[in-house]
């Protein structure tokens, strides 16, 4: 068997692990990651153009991250945003002080599938974000660029292209989702 590594690959285990983990946490935790994942990403996009501008200004600093094998403020900033993202997501999801509870009178199947595409929506919205800020692009300032650093990336891997060129989807899709399922229920409860 020749495996080869390939960030298509690595992408695809990142979905795993989403997907079954959304299969773990339920439909209603998984909502609940969805809305902590919209939150994340505009607060880590907000403190890592803060961070961005502040500093890495600092040759201080920047000597300190050196020592961590980050040699640019680019990767800094890309790091910054990413780690925030991740964490913003974690304590929201176990943390927030909110909740999701969507009542549901439907089969087990269709309970199954709903979280199934739920799942799906999360991963795709969760790699979007990470590989939007990974090339070095920001939603507060604007537009998809892709850094010269991730160029590589964009070019060998497809899933990455598609996932940063239809990142407006991969963003809109959970949240009208959610709405669409919100709408149902409300008429299936009338």
């Amino acid at each position: 068997m020749d495996l080869r590594l390939t960030w298509d690959l690595l992408i695809i285990v990142f979905f795993g692990i989403i997907v079954a983990y959304s299969f773990i946490i339920g439909r209603n935790g998984n909502l609940k990651v969805i809305l902590a994942t919209y939150v994340g990403a505009f607060f880590a996009d907000a403190v890592g153009n803060i961070f961005g501008a502040t500093m890495i200004q600092s040759e201080n600093f920047m000597r300190l991250l050196r020592l961590f094998y980050i040699s640019t403020p680019e990767q800094a900033v890309v790091l910054m945003k990413v780690l925030t993202f991740m964490t913003i997501i974690v304590l929201l999801s176990v943390k927030g002080s909110y909740s999701v509870d969507v009542v549901s009178n439907r089969s087990a199947g269709v309970r199954l599938f709903l979280n199934m595409i739920f799942g799906f929506l999360n991963a795709c919205l969760i790699v979007s974000i990470s590989l939007i800020f990974i090339s070095g692009s920001s939603f507060i300032a604007g537009g998809a660029t892709i850094s010269p650093a991730f160029q590589d990336i964009y070019n060998q891997s497809n899933l990455a292209k598609s996932l940063i060129n239809n990142y407006s989807i991969w963003f809109m899709l959970p949240a009208f989702a959610f709405l669409s399922m919100s709408l149902a229920s409300d008429k299936s409860e009338n």
